[in-house]
């Protein structure tokens, strides 16, 4: 009975200091936590080669075409859908220059291509076949011979010297330094520009000229419209086509042709100028 009273009063002691200490240490005032100021992030803007090199992304490099055309003139014979047709090749470089040719008289294809000391040459635009008067538009290094008068596809030397095809003259019109003659139906896309169905039906001499990135092809042979420009969209690689003035032209006289020569070296760029006889 002694032992469990001591033990007792030895807890009731221990409950006591307990208490006097909380009594003693207990804070007055609780002391409220204050609230923290809001941290800025950190933001870091990245150049944009950072960021390439960060991403591992390929940074957008323009395409750079390396090829220059072989400068060869190529010529063969080919048959397609029952009509023959002569193909030449030129490349379509700097290196070769069109000329426009203007005879008032009148002058045949090799004449012409002789006169001009060409490798190929292609017939030009419409013309009165008796007074050789022009029915389209021709205009020399930006001055304007001929107005235009339908709505045929634009040969031109607009794209630094090289030979090219536009669907109309009005971003080249006046504009010095530029040749341009207007020639026929579109073959390539083909798009109708107001002939006639007889006459695209009509079996009879034609020259047309068709394009791509590196070559210029100049066709050649007897046939209609349609099968001409079938021809050019199935067995060649080109991008555009135009068909140019044929029937009586291609073995007789007309006032305009183009002529494809090499371009000789010297400060004058040839390519833009259109061949006239000195004694005009």
């Amino acid at each position: 009975m002694q032992d469990r009273r001591i033990c007792r009063l030895v807890v009731e002691s221990l409950l006591l200091t307990i208490a006097a200490c909380i009594v003693i240490f207990w804070p007055r005032e609780v002391e409220r936590a204050k609230p923290t100021e809001p941290t800025k992030s950190s933001v870091t803007v990245l150049k944009p080669s950072q960021a390439d090199v960060l991403l591992r992304a390929d940074k957008a490099k323009p395409k750079t075409d390396g090829y220059h055309p072989p400068h060869m003139v190529k010529v063969w014979t080919t048959r397609h859908k029952g009509r023959i047709f002569r193909v030449t090749q030129l490349p379509r470089c700097e290196h070769l220059e069109m000329l426009i040719t203007y005879e008032p008289a009148g002058e045949t294809l090799a004449q012409a291509k002789k006169r001009l000391g060409g490798v190929a040459a292609c017939t030009g635009s419409f013309h009165h076949p008796r007074t050789m008067a022009l029915a389209d538009f021709l205009q020399r290094n930006g001055a304007v011979l001929a107005d235009s008068r339908t709505d045929r596809c634009v040969v031109t030397d607009h794209d630094g010297g090289k030979l090219d095809i536009l669907r109309d003259c009005s971003q080249i019109k006046g504009v010095p330094g530029v040749s341009a003659l207007k020639l026929g139906q579109r073959l390539v896309p083909f798009y109708s520009d107001g002939f006639s169905t007889a006459f695209m039906n009509r079996v009879t001499d034609r020259m047309a000229i068709g394009l791509n990135s590196h070559f210029i092809f100049v066709v050649q042979g007897k046939s209609d419209i349609w099968r001409l420009a079938h021809f050019f969209k199935t067995k060649l690689p080109v991008s555009t086509a135009v068909n140019s003035d044929g029937g009586h032209v291609v073995r007789g006289k007309a006032p305009v042709h183009l002529v494809f020569r090499w371009k000789k070296p010297g400060p004058i760029n040839t390519a833009r100028a259109i061949a006239v006889d000195s004694h005009q």
